[in-house]
């Protein structure tokens, strides 16, 4: 599209050469003679408005500060031109918003190239409007994607754990504000074995949540696929070992798939006798507070789900006692830091479980989330935190 270019002269002067190089350049040029008609003409949103030095003395000030607010409003730059020898400064001094002053009008070369630059200017600051529009529509969008994703992730969450005579949990789950990949639940798998989970998938935002939707899913007893399968024979379903469970995670997730990976800690637990099978993927792995007040960390395992290459994975068994509490938890604990850079690390977390070994279990997580801040210092959290408490209290009588 072709700009236009406004020129405003004196009524006695036609300027016909300064509107024949400007069409040679290919813009479209229009004259207005005398200031009677400026305002109207500049509704028209010229590019350029060359304006004589000679008509800016013909009129009151508060004529020129409409010009000027007319050229803002349009982004009409206003480039004026001069034949009597004035002084740049004195021009400026009267048209103050003016770009610039030509004293060679009839120069093509200097014509063209000051028209251009200013022609260029214009068009490269409404591309850039553009491109701050684009911006910030794209930026409201992600942002909706992301509270999308916060939603479908909080949605995801147990609303409720298990009611079990047995055993009693509790957890603390904090995201981060960028929407990550951690997620976790608790579920019976049938009368006697009770079924828990916590992955954490790389990276953050919309790609990590779906990732996590996805690995939910697959870990859904009614899917019938990993956790508890349909068999022809009675009782028309089995329960896969831990183990298994990592084997068929690390099939239906490759990277090349879904380009992120994730770990995983998965166990199984009787409910009655207390017994648990686990496997780790290269989570950080659940500790045993025992009802003495001594620790066990649950190490078995293998490599992170979705890098091929890392082998097979084995499987850790122990049995709680009444009283042994068992803590399933994220990076996003350990790996918290302080102004300092500090992490907030393993053995600090231990320790405070420890402490607070004779509290209940959800005060304990409540306990545990505090000194994670405390310790912090109001540093932002840059992932998501969660906890997950499990106590045996033995058969009921």
């Amino acid at each position: 599209m072709s700009e236009k270019i406004l020129i405003a002269h004196t009524p006695d002067d036609e300027r016909r050469t300064m509107c024949s190089v400007l069409r040679e350049q290919g813009y479209f040029v229009r004259q207005c003679a005398g200031t009677s008609s400026l305002l109207e003409a500049l509704e028209d949103s010229p590019a350029v408005l060359l304006l004589d030095a000679a008509l800016s003395g013909n009129d009151r000030a508060e004529y020129w500060d409409e010009v000027a607010k007319f050229c803002t409003q349009r982004e009409t730059a206003c480039l004026v031109f001069s034949t009597t020898g004035e002084p740049s400064s004195s021009i400026r001094e009267r048209l103050p918003w003016a770009m610039g002053v030509v004293h060679h009008p009839n120069d093509v070369d200097e014509l063209a190239a000051r028209v251009g630059d200013l022609v260029r200017i214009r068009r490269l600051g409404h591309e850039l409007g553009l491109a701050h529009d684009m911006l910030q529509r794209k930026q409201r969008e992600y942002n909706e994607s992301l509270r999308a994703a916060a939603q479908i992730q909080k949605n995801l969450l147990p609303q409720r754990l298990p009611k079990v005579d047995t055993l009693s949990f509790a957890y603390r789950f904090l995201p981060c504000e960028q929407v990550g990949g951690d997620l976790f639940n608790v579920m019976r798998l049938d009368e006697k074995t009770l079924m828990a989970y916590l992955f954490d998938v790389s990276g953050h935002g919309v790609s990590a949540a779906m990732v996590s939707v996805s690995v939910s899913q697959s870990l859904s007893p009614h899917s019938g696929r990993i956790v508890k399968q349909r068999i022809e024979s009675d009782p028309h379903y089995r329960i896969p070992a831990p183990a298994e469970v990592m084997a068929s995670l690390e099939k239906e997730f490759p990277f090349e798939r879904f380009e992120k990976f994730f770990t995983i800690t998965y166990l199984l637990i009787d409910i009655e006798t207390g017994r648990v099978r686990y496997c780790n993927a290269g989570h950080p792995p659940p500790v045993l507070l025992k009802a003495d007040g001594s620790l066990e960390t649950l190490d078995e395992g293998g490599g992170l789900i979705g890098i091929e290459g890392l082998g097979s994975f084995n499987e850790g068994e122990i049995s709680m006692q009444p009283g042994d509490r068992l803590y399933l938890y994220s990076d996003g604990i350990t790996e918290h830091s302080n102004s300092r850079l500090e992490l907030f690390g393993e053995q600090r977390f231990f320790r405070k479980v420890q402490e607070l070994k004779k509290r209940d279990l959800d005060s304990v997580c409540e306990k545990t989330i505090e000194a994670l801040h405390a310790f912090g210092r109001a540093q932002p959290i840059k992932d998501d935190i969660t906890l997950l408490g499990i106590e045996y209290r033995g058969r009921s009588l």
